[in-house]
Order: structure tokens, then C-alpha cells, then sequence
């Protein structure tokens, strides 16, 4: 999804320690020529998901590159289209009535939030969220991790610009209208829901995850557009040998883009790359709808 997160990341994390704190999943695919080190990001963080996991860091020193999403620290001019349809346009009386009061819960203003597209008011949304529950994008694994690179001066490959990401939530179907009606309607499941996100990654639960992908309330038309045909170009970006040659690259994407037979990993896999988990996980102790 688009991450308009410009806040300055710390300068500063622990990244080496003698103990592994977190230990979400990290996979290697690999060919005769390049291997490709995958971790699954949560956007936004807390303090301790790190020091990452070892096997993911021990391939930083001899890495080529971090290829990540998008590089949201790179200066943008990107503006959103003011053409296009507002809530307050797409919802109906019932509709608006249900965001007045998540508006209260999530302390935003609601005509902000109804004279936004749908999508940009879901996102606004979903960050107050992440924010209540006490994570905080400056500490999100991408933010991190580019802070990272640009101080080591390690290359940074990106999948996509800040304007493609803005273009593909501009043309999302109804404009995201079913991802706000979600997110509305599912404020307290939503909130259940990312406390097991944040917990099944730390602890590598693939199945937790995989049940959460699946979970999911947005429609079908959306979760391609959002998941699935960007997981298919990833791979081919990645697989085409005139872009990435020799060597080792360090790729971190949203956690979700990483899982089943349309995660990254897998198509990978099956584009000839050689697949292996290198972390253990464990189940997590969470309960979906708790």
C-alpha cells in the first residue's frame, strides 16, 4: 500500500546483539548467480522488534542492495488527484453515521476523513490505529532499514516510485470504497487483528499469518490489485538477470506480500530460484477475534 511515512527514522537501533529478540520469518531463494535474503516488514514498529533476525543480518555485510518497495525517504512532490470522488460523495447516511464514531475512537477529525478519497481516509485510519496499539512508523522495519542503508551507503533498489504506489491507490476499485467500509465496520476485529499481526511476526507464526491474509475483509478485485499482480511483477523484476546480475540483495516487503502461493517467496520458486526458510518459528499466542 502506499506508505507516505516522512517522519525521520532514529538514527540509531540495536542491530547486533548476542541475543535474537524477534525472529520473524526470513527466506533465501537463490540461483547460480544471485540470492535474494526476504523479510517480511511491518510498517510501522515498536523498539523491540529489534535487533532483526540473525539470519537476515549476517547477509548485510556482503550485501549488493536493499530493494524495498518503495524508498519513502526519498523527497517526493507527489500530489493527490482532488478529481476524484470523496466519502462524503460514495457513503451513504448509515456509512457516515458508523465514521463519526470511529473518527471519535481513532481521535481524528472527521470531516478531514469525509472529504477524503475513501482509500486515503482507510490509510489515515489504519495509522491512528497502528499508532493506538503503540506502534510508530520511525521505528517500522522499512524506515529502519533505509536509514540504515543510506548511512552505510549501501545501494537502495526500489520496486516501485511514492507516484506509482499513489496511482495504484487512485484507481483501486470504487477508489477503495470497500477498504474504508472495512475498516469502519471492522474497527474492533481490525484492532484484534493487528495485535496478532504484530505478534505472529515476531515470532515467525507462518500459519497465524496466513490465516490473518486470509481474514482479510477487502474484496477480491482489491486484494489482486494490492497484493497479488504487485507480488507477480515483483518477481519478475527480480528474475529479470538485465536488473539484478551477480549478486546478494537484501529484499524487505510488507509481511502479507511475502505469504502462500502468491507470496513472493513461492513465485520465486517457481521461476527456478531455490527456496529455503532460514528462521524457526514458533507458534504465537494469539487468538483471532479475541
Amino acid at each position: 500500500m502506499l506508505k507516505s511515512i516522512l517522519s525521520k527514522a532514529l538514527l540509531l537501533l540495536p542491530f547486533v546483539t548476542t541475543s535474537v529478540v524477534a525472529e520473524p520469518l526470513v527466506w533465501l531463494a537463490k540461483d547460480s548467480q544471485r540470492q535474494f535474503v526476504l523479510l517480511g516488514s511491518i510498517h510501522a514498529g515498536e523498539q523491540d522488534f529489534y535487533p532483526l533476525p540473525q539470519a537476515f543480518l549476517t547477509y548485510w555485510p556482503e550485501a549488493d542492495g536493499l530493494v524495498v518497495e518503495a524508498n519513502i525517504l526519498k523527497a517526493s512532490d507527489v500530489t493527490i488527484n482532488r478529481d476524484i470522488p470523496t466519502s462524503d460523495t460514495l457513503l451513504d447516511t448509515n456509512d457516515k453515521e458508523v465514521l463519526i464514531d470511529i473518527a471519535k475512537q481513532a481521535k481524528l477529525p472527521y470531516q478531514s476523513l469525509i472529504h477524503s478519497p475513501p482509500w486515503l481516509a482507510a490509510m489515515n485510519l489504519q495509522m491512528a490505529m497502528a499508532t493506538q496499539a503503540g506502534l510508530n512508523p520511525i521505528h517500522g522495519i522499512d524506515v529502519v532499514l533505509l536509514q540504515r542503508a543510506q548511512e552505510q551507503q549501501l545501494p537502495i533498489l526500489e520496486f516501485e516510485s511514492v507516484s506509482q504506489q499513489l496511482a495504484l491507490m487512485e484507481n483501486l476499485p470504487d477508489y477503495g470504497e470497500d477498504i474504508l467500509l472495512s475498516t469502519i465496520h471492522e474497527w474492533s476485529a481490525m484492532q484484534s487483528e493487528l495485535n496478532c499481526l504484530v505478534s505472529a511476526w515476531k515470532a515467525g507464526d507462518l500459519q497465524h499469518l496466513l490465516s490473518l491474509l486470509e481474514e482479510s475483509q477487502y474484496s477480491d478485485a482489491t486484494e489482486e490489485k494490492l497484493i497479488f499482480e504487485r507480488n507477480r511483477d515483483w518477481a519478475n523484476q527480480l528474475t529479470n538477470k538485465a536488473s539484478y546480475q551477480k549478486g546478494t540483495y537484501l529484499v524487505v516487503v510488507g509481511a502479507m506480500h511475502m505469504l502462500g502461493e502468491q507470496g513472493l517467496p513461492t513465485l520465486l520458486e517457481k521461476q527456478g530460484f531455490t527456496l529455503k526458510r532460514l528462521t524457526e518459528g514458533e507458534e504465537s499466542q494469539c487468538e483471532l477475534g479475541g
